[in-house]
């Protein structure tokens, strides 16, 4: 029906619009024509009102829409269209409005049988019907709107167009335009302002359930309700943390909502424990003794049972099972019942009131919410009646440790993007052509790539990598490929081809893109999969503070890598094993990759007292009766610290229970007591004992181990690492310590400085470092440069936040951000003078200016 009448009104308006093309375009166009779409536009005009009428009746009946009123007005309507379509044909020629006369009378006459006969005794029927409550709400809002919106405003246009009572100026008449486009301004409108607020409600069944208005993010409202979660010790609490969850998401009122938890037949004592009155409970209890398999199927299969909704289907499909449903809501007086199953038993049900939001409808988006909500409900009463709520509480800290992990990688990823969005603007190739001994720049891009002459600079190091290249293509005619260093320290690619029709060889110099960077180190990956991780590597701040740690890619250092980029991008517990030497630059470094801001390093001995590491980590039970007790670290560390606890063999077994409790759970208990205390500081623990061993004999705690060894991270000893590994190592460690190119080509490490070093077989990076440091200072001597060669002060610093001041030296005093970065580090006037090497005389006037005490 509603079909036949937008097409009547278009075919109605199709002949306004020919006779308005003609009276502005087209005046010599044929008349009898106009006349012909006229007469045929009336006879769907007379099609159009029935075809409304008949459709606004269908909305509110179920069956016997063709009574006889209608059977009526059908006949009726069908014999007037049936004119107007006739003499459209039979008088195509007669077009003079004198003998007209008739058609002329029977067309007022036939607006008047529209307006009133048909459409008026149509909107007197509905209004009656929808006046007295018999109708579902849904089906009553959508009336409404229809009738507002367009029944209501388009049958006044259309009494007035026809009807003015000489009180309508003489310019408005049947004929004129003004009505007409009125009417369509208002059917136009209509029919956008309908499909927006009538298919939102369900119209004519073209949605299951009613749409939302707006979209919202669900984790808003739920994030809250985490945490209260994490707290739940009784079945009690979780009534009021529904209604107020309701209340928040959906706007209900507190005293509107209802948890009921359903009573347990193994427990008579938990059965008698009711949060509200016992009259609901029964009459569900009853239901749910009493309804027929195929109740019970409906309920699981939609899952929530929506009152507003189940009437409406009802109305135009109904079955027996919907009548039931509509029977019990309306005896507990409910808007919303929401069961809540445990596998597939009913444990508890929410009831909301209906009318508990002043007859609004509850949308799609907010039935997938109430749904989410019961799932996790069920969950947490199925963990609280079976004593699980330590699983619960493990499980939360777990989701809420993988979150954020997922969030550091995609902070990575972006990072890594706009890495390559900022130097790959345009993507520009530089041509360098090798002949007869000498190099020639092809183009522009090549000058500025390279910012070097390789003619003239015969020692520079990108100098030495095309002569080395252009010599292996000569020889072998092959390609040659090789990174390098622009004058800025960024990563640019050289590739060398052999042209053999001018016998020379062109070398391509481009900066690399995402498939360079990942090609260069893809193949000495263990894991392919993790090729993201290799890509943080070698574009993120986080990835070059890693490079620059540990300066060399092999396969067994790229792995140790990844493995400490993982680890540093996540908030669990991290067991380090690796040298001494290196692990305070190693927690640093993860310390500084997390984003925290305050590191506590506690060193274990073997005579460290364990009460006293204890009550410095946990805090002590006030029963005991300490004065003034110093906050606990794991208090003052809460939000943003890291705790490294060096020797975690020679903690006590009680406290390293303790520890245990709170890496599993997120939480924990002050020493000597119950009382459990929330966290965040991140643990780093290192230990140069087999741990598994120690468990296994029962001489350190079963459980933190199990803890420990899900993130250990276990460096590669370099006393067994490859000899190509090692020297490369070295290499990387020499060009940190050397800031200049001037002296390079005198101070870079030989074949046999490497072969020294690999003999010498440092055990750990630091001593490594130190031995490439030693060697190059004592060449330098040799050359008799040593005082012309820049050595970077900040090559020994291990804090990535202190490189900075380290390389300003005395300057860092001027800036009041590092002055009061280095206070916080060292917290003395003298340390810090002897870090930036000046008089602590003008450390301490620093201090004074910038009021730092």
């Amino acid at each position: 029906m509603l079909s036949i009448v937008l097409a009547s009104t278009m075919a109605a308006d199709a002949a306004w619009v020919i006779k308005l093309i003609r009276s502005l375009f087209f005046p010599d166009l044929d008349y009898r024509f106009i006349v012909w779409f006229i007469r045929i536009s009336w006879g769907f005009c007379v099609i159009q009102y029935q075809a409304m009428s008949l459709f606004i009746e269908s909305l509110i009946r179920r069956d016997n829409l063709f009574g006889t009123r209608q059977k009526t007005l059908s006949f009726i309507s069908f014999g007037i269209a049936l004119f107007f379509l006739s003499i459209a044909f039979v008088y195509f020629n007669v077009t003079d409005p004198s003998l007209r006369t008739f058609e002329f009378y029977l067309e007022k006459l036939w607006v008047g049988y529209a307006l009133f006969p048909v459409m008026l005794s149509t909107i007197l029927i509905v209004l009656q019907k929808l006046y007295t409550g018999n109708l579902p709400q849904i089906l009553s809002k959508q009336l409404k709107i229809l009738f507002a919106v367009i029944i209501i405003p388009i049958w006044i246009s259309d009494f007035l167009q026809v009807f003015p009572f000489g009180i309508i100026p003489g310019s408005w008449t049947y004929s004129s335009h003004l009505p007409f486009a009125i009417s369509n301004i208002l059917l136009t409108y209509a029919l956008y302002y309908c499909t927006r607020k009538l298919v939102g409600l369900r119209f004519l069944n073209f949605e299951n359930h009613v749409q939302a208005n707006s979209k919202f993010n669900f984790m808003d409202d739920f994030k809250a309700i985490l945490e209260q979660f994490s707290h739940v010790s009784d079945l009690k609490e979780l009534g009021h943390i529904t209604q107020n969850f309701f209340k928040e998401a959906l706007e209900i009122p507190l005293s509107k909502t209802r948890l009921y938890i359903r009573k347990r037949q193994a427990d008579k004592e938990e059965e008698s424990r009711q949060m509200i009155s016992e009259e609901i409970p029964a009459l569900v209890e009853t239901f749910m003794n009493t309804h027929t398999n195929d109740v019970c199927s409906y309920m699981k299969k939609n899952k929530i049972l929506i009152y507003d909704e189940i009437v409406f289907t009802n109305f135009y499909e109904q079955t027996t099972e919907r009548d039931a449903i509509i029977a019990f809501m309306d005896a507990i007086n409910a808007g919303v019942f929401l069961p809540i199953y445990e596998k597939d038993k009913l444990v508890a049900y929410i009831t909301i009131e209906r009318f508990a939001r002043n007859n609004q409808f509850y949308s799609d988006i907010e039935r997938d919410e109430m749904l989410v909500f019961a799932s996790y409900l069920g969950n947490i009463i199925n963990l609280i009646q079976n004593k699980s709520l330590d699983l619960l509480v493990q499980q939360e800290k777990e989701l809420r440790e993988e979150l954020y992990r997922k969030h550091q990688e995609i902070n990575q990823y972006k990072e890594s993007i706009r890495s390559f969005v900022r130097t790959n603007k345009q993507k520009e190739i530089g041509l360098i052509f090798y002949k007869n001994r000498r190099f020639t720049f092809g183009n522009q891009a090549a000058k500025e790539i390279l910012q070097i002459n390789p003619n003239t600079q015969e020692g520079h190091p990108i100098t030495k990598t095309l002569k080395k290249m252009v010599h292996i293509v000569e020889d072998y005619n092959r390609q040659q490929t090789e990174f390098a260093k622009d004058a800025e320290g960024r990563t640019i690619i050289l590739s060398a081809v052999p042209d053999l029709e001018q016998r020379n060889v062109i070398v391509s110099v481009y900066y690399p893109d995402m498939s360079d960077v990942l090609r260069r180190h893809l193949d000495l990956l263990k894991d392919p999969s993790e090729w993201d991780y290799l890509l943080y590597l070698e574009t993120t701040q986080s990835g070059k503070l890693i490079n620059q740690l540990i300066p060399g890619s092999g396969e067994r250092l790229l792995t140790f890598k990844i493995d400490l980029l993982k680890i540093a991008l996540s908030k669990k517990a991290i067991l380090i094993d690796m040298p001494e030497e290196d692990l305070h630059s190693t927690v640093e470094l993860l310390h500084h990759i997390s984003l925290r801001e305050r590191l506590h390093i506690l060193e274990l001995t073997e005579n460290s007292n364990s009460v006293d590491i204890a009550i410095k980590l946990f805090g002590i039970n006030p029963i005991f009766g300490m004065k003034d007790p110093e906050k606990p670290l794991f208090e003052r560390l809460s939000e943003n610290g890291t705790l490294f606890i060096q020797n975690i063999h020679f903690l006590n077994k009680e406290v390293q229970e303790y520890l245990a409790e709170y890496l599993k759970f997120g939480h924990y208990r002050v020493f000597k007591s119950d009382q459990r205390m929330q966290s965040n500081v991140r643990i780093i623990c290192s230990t140069v004992h087999n741990l598994a061993h120690m468990a296994q004999e029962n001489h350190f705690s079963q459980n933190l181990f199990n803890e420990l060894k899900q993130t250990t991270v276990c460096m590669p000893s370099l006393i067994t690492l490859p000899e190509s590994e090692l020297s490369e190592l070295a290499e990387g460690f020499s060009e940190q310590v050397l800031k200049t190119q001037t002296f390079k080509n005198l101070l870079e490490l030989t074949p046999r400085d490497k072969d020294k070093l690999i003999n010498m077989r440092p055990a750990s990076l630091q001593e490594l470092k130190n031995k490439v440091q030693g060697l190059l200072v004592q060449k330098s001597k040799k050359n008799e440069i040593y005082h012309e060669t820049y050595f970077d002060p900040a090559y020994q610093v291990t804090d990535p936040e202190l490189v900075e001041a380290a390389r300003l030296g005395k300057h860092a005093l001027k800036d009041r951000k590092l002055l009061t970065l280095l206070w916080d580090k060292f917290g003395n006037q003298n340390k810090i003078a002897t870090f930036l090497g000046v008089n602590r005389s003008s450390v301490n006037r620093r201090c004074k200016e910038f009021k730092l005490d």
